[in-house]
């Protein structure tokens, strides 16, 4: 089973939970004409931000070339900080409208080994006529990904535990790709006292035991991306309920690629916090 099957039918699992709550939940949040209770507030804002798991899948070279390795699976962990906004239109607050906007980084890298490349060792006996050998390296790319994310979730409460509310979340998402990077190479790793054989005089670091293939902007990048947001939330008030606490888990599945002429997605799971004052 790949990550694209697991992810939808995560996000099925989320949309088909039932919105039936209980009878004596639904009794709770309703005001009782002999016994009147202050409704919730119905506007709330605050700060958000969280830490990310990012999946970067498909493929993609970055040097048009067969020798090039194609990378296929790539991961990291990234940020993310902004505002975000909670609208009740209902009494009890049982449901509501989640805008959020944030600056999210969102990098990855993608790791493999490759066949045996050409190398040099030090010829004690012949200073100046070092020895060739083959040798293993490895070769990564390393993704830097920026984004202004825009996003509207509809939230239900399905349960409730004493003060702690829990809920369900869904909605679209849509961001302007602020910037994206992509610097690969290829590395030596043993033996030690060895460097590459470099005829194409490539950039090196390491004294010659890395080699530089690439180094900018992620080639024909999408300005734009868009995708699908769900996951589970918890909310406590603080303060006599003048602040809401509200820690997520979600999932955040790519509707688009990052590049359009190649399959290369990024879906990401997000651990993240809102903290909202109300209004």
């Amino acid at each position: 089973m790949n990550l694209k099957t697991v992810s939808l039918a995560f996000l099925a699992a989320l949309l088909a939970i039932p919105v039936v709550s209980t009878q004596s939940f639904g009794q709770e949040g309703r005001d009782n004409p002999l016994d009147p209770v202050k409704s919730r507030r119905q506007i709330l804002v605050g700060p958000t931000f969280g830490v990310s798991r990012n999946y970067h899948s498909g493929g993609f070279r970055t040097i048009d070339d067969p020798g090039c390795p194609l990378f296929e699976d790539g991961n990291g962990w990234g940020f993310l900080v902004g505002l975000s906004a909670e609208f009740l239109p209902s009494v009890d607050g049982r449901w509501g409208i989640i805008p959020r906007i944030t600056f999210d980084q969102r990098p990855g890298q993608f790791r493999q080994e490759l066949p045996n490349a050409k190398v040099l060792l030090p010829n004690p006996a012949q200073p100046n006529n070092p020895t060739v050998v083959d040798q293993t390296v490895s070769t990564t790319s390393d993704i830097t990904y920026s984004l202004l994310n825009v996003e509207v979730m509809y939230k239900y409460e399905i349960l409730l535990l004493g003060d702690f509310r829990v809920g369900a979340a869904v909605g679209p998402a849509f961001q302007y790709v602020m910037g994206g990077t992509n610097r690969q190479v290829q590395d030596l790793e043993e033996p030690q006292n060895a460097r590459f054989v470099n005829p194409d005089e490539r950039p090196t670091e390491n004294n010659g035991r890395r080699l530089i293939f690439f180094d900018g902007d992620i080639p024909e990048r999408s300005s734009t991306r868009f995708s699908a947001k769900a996951g589970l939330q918890g909310e406590i008030g603080l303060f006599d309920n003048q602040w809401a606490l509200t820690p997520g888990v979600y999932y955040d599945y790519g509707l688009t690629d990052v590049t359009p002429t190649e399959n290369w997605q990024l879906s990401t799971i997000i651990f993240q916090v809102d903290l909202r004052r109300a209004f």
